[in-house]
């Protein structure tokens, strides 16, 4: 996540926003040329913050409760969803549930993770009765069920506004 982040963050930095467009797509699923400098850092920021949650917090919780078969049952069912989880023709007729499946398994990883990021808030410069405060008042507002929760205590730990249609 930090590599693919800061392969983004440094075109942006330099300027160049059709590198930082090229290198979206390696940890966002939005059209990068619908989106300006400030578009970009934002589907950074939010990919980051609901992917820390999926790819880091998500497989520890379950390898803690339910050992190395619980580990590989979730990352089964994030790949899953991943896949066939879109709202597109292809995979409205089964996608669902994968994707209804995954909201599952990630309940309780997600709140965790907003958990995290308030406690850890000082890190980057934040302070966390802000992210805290952030995390209550905008977590349950996203259509996602858990993503709201990674994005809102990511946006208050940086002190920045998230989120908005994006057709992603």
């Amino acid at each position: 996540l930090r590599r693919e982040a800061r392969g983004i963050a440094a075109p942006l930095v330099a300027g160049d926003l059709a590198a930082a467009r090229t290198a979206l797509p390696r940890l966002v699923g939005r059209d990068p040329a619908r989106l300006d400098e400030k578009g970009i850092a934002r589907a950074v920021v939010e990919s980051v913050a609901e992917n820390t949650s999926d790819a880091v917090v998500a497989p520890l919780w379950w390898g803690a409760v339910a050992g190395i078969p619980g580990l590989l049952a979730y990352r089964a069912i994030n790949t899953l969803d991943a896949m066939v989880g879109h709202h597109s023709p292809r995979y409205e007729n089964f996608g669902w549930a994968s994707a209804r499946l995954d909201d599952v398994a990630n309940w309780i990883p997600a709140r965790l993770t907003g958990l995290l990021t308030v406690a850890a808030a000082p890190v980057v410069g934040g302070d966390p009765i802000r992210t805290w405060t952030v995390l209550r008042r905008d977590g349950a507002s996203h259509p996602s069920p858990n993503a709201g929760r990674c994005e809102a205590s990511a946006a208050g730990a940086l002190d920045v506004g998230l989120g908005g249609r994006h057709g992603g």
